[in-house]
């Protein structure tokens, strides 16, 4: 019986990049995202991986939104749990890059991104699977005689 030796990942921004959009990719295919969400999923990839220019999706945005991605991938079950360790450490790594990214003034792109960014969280708030409303009693109405 031969042991596998572990593998071991030096990230960097592209192999970080990739692993994200692989998840993502993994968690759309167990159903994890509203279809308006995959949308600006598939955006971001493109920008990142496929260099397909955006106007209202811009690098740091679109890491973001895969670390986004991945964190309802995982908040949906999508992952085994070695997936999950090494997607933490990815997230982490992104993370850490994009807040040792010179700041920028802020331009009509951010703004964009920022509209971007509050339409995504409106409809996650929007979709919530929250079923609790339905625990409250209907009120009776009056028998009419």
């Amino acid at each position: 019986m031969t042991t596998q030796e572990p593998s071991v990942i030096t990230l960097d921004n592209q192999n970080s990049v990739r692993i994200l959009s692989q998840y993502v990719e993994l968690a759309q295919q167990k159903g994890a995202y509203l279809l308006n969400e995959a949308e600006i999923l598939k955006r971001a990839i493109d920008l990142l991986i496929n260099n397909v220019p955006d106007h209202e999706i811009n690098e740091t945005l679109a890491k973001n939104l895969l670390i986004q991605g991945v964190n309802k991938g995982q908040k949906e079950g999508c992952y085994t749990l070695n997936d999950a360790s090494l997607l933490c450490k990815v997230v982490q790594f992104v993370g850490t890059s994009l807040q040792n990214a010179v700041p920028q003034q802020e331009t009509q792109q951010e703004k964009v991104q920022e509209t971007v960014q509050e339409t995504v969280q409106e409809t996650v708030q929007e979709t919530s699977d929250d079923l609790s409303d339905l625990a409250d009693p209907i009120p009776l109405k009056p028998k009419e005689v």
